[in-house]
């Protein structure tokens, strides 16, 4: 048996449709102790306990895998937190956030740990979920949720920003910030010396992104990611949460919020839109989760339907532990 460690922490989930809600997550569980693991649960138990996933399971992983907090990925992690599978880690404590989450038969799914002493709670991300998402692509033509002044949006932002422009500690700070152009540094880490510019909406960021990323740094570049103002292209996600998904990926050393077009490049460094490249998971880009939604469209609307019917029976259960 492994010894346990107050200071490698347990988390999981099923991360489908990764965004910031889930990046916010890791990153305050990563700050209760020096190491994370980090547990996805297969697509089998979250079609029986939730509904059918959007991202299959290789590329739920892929995602966690690329984010800078993460210090281990564990694939099919049981949907109930088990503590043996936390024990097989040398996880003494798991963090969650402070909403009850059940299985098919409306358990508590941290019951066991929650009686065990093993279980510690962090705050939900509020004004995110996968479900927030499935109903933006259910209505392809809702632009609601667009910022107008990305520089206003910044600002009213600014402390959650630079915590995610942290290093793997999540402390540190690691990503140069900036609004607009490089002359409006929100945070700026030494004199880094880029070597590409690349530039998109990195919408429902997900393994295609983070593989253009990865190819880049594994050729050597300093790469500085321009992520586009609301608008320039339709996005389900907004420019706040395009950017806090960019910064939690750790490929990444620095980011221009709030770019105005697709034509700006900074400071004559070599420039390629991310759509230009080609990977193994290029399906998922240019409306490939969009269509995967729009395809079983049935499907997804009914698992909103049951969703709400879940979080009723979820909310009532969080009064009773409040």
């Amino acid at each position: 048996m492994v010894e346990l460690n107050e200071n490698r922490i347990w988390i999981d989930g099923c991360f489908d449709f990764f965004h910031h809600g889930h990046a916010n997550a890791i990153l305050q569980a990563r700050s209760v102790g020096d190491e994370l693991v980090i547990g996805v649960h297969s697509d089998e138990d979250i079609l029986q306990n939730k509904g059918p996933t959007v991202m299959n399971l290789a590329e739920r992983s892929a995602e966690i895998a690329a984010n800078k907090w993460a210090t281990q990925v564990v694939e099919n992690a049981p949907y109930v937190t088990q503590p043996e599978w936390m024990d097989r880690y040398g996880c003494k404590y798991v963090v969650h956030g402070d909403d009850i989450t059940t299985d098919a038969d409306g358990n508590d799914c941290y019951g066991i740990v929650r009686e065990q002493g093993r279980l510690k709670l962090v705050k939900r991300t509020e004004g995110v979920s996968t479900t927030d998402l499935i109903n933006r692509l259910l209505n392809p033509t809702d632009v609601g949720h667009y910022y107008k002044d990305p520089k206003a949006m910044v600002r009213e932002n600014e402390s959650l920003i630079k915590r995610f422009g942290t290093d793997p500690s999540g402390y540190n700070p690691h990503t140069d910030i900036y609004t607009g152009d490089l002359s409006d540094p929100l945070q700026k880490v030494g004199d880094r010396e880029y070597t590409i510019y690349l530039h998109g909406s990195f919408d429902l960021f997900n393994p295609f992104h983070i593989a253009v990323l990865k190819q880049l740094k594994d050729e050597g570049h300093e790469v500085l990611v321009g992520i586009y103002k609301d608008g320039v292209e339709h996005t389900a996600m907004d420019l706040l949460q395009r950017t806090l998904c960019v910064l939690q990926c750790k490929y990444v050393d620095g980011v221009i919020i709030g770019v105005e077009s697709r034509d700006f490049v900074p400071a004559e460094l070599p420039s390629r839109a991310v759509d230009e490249y080609e990977n193994d998971y290029s399906y998922l880009n240019r409306g490939g989760i969009q269509k995967r939604i729009q395809d079983h469209y049935d499907l997804y609307v009914e698992r909103q339907k049951k969703k709400g019917v879940k979080s009723e029976h979820e909310s009532k259960l969080e009064r009773h532990h409040t």
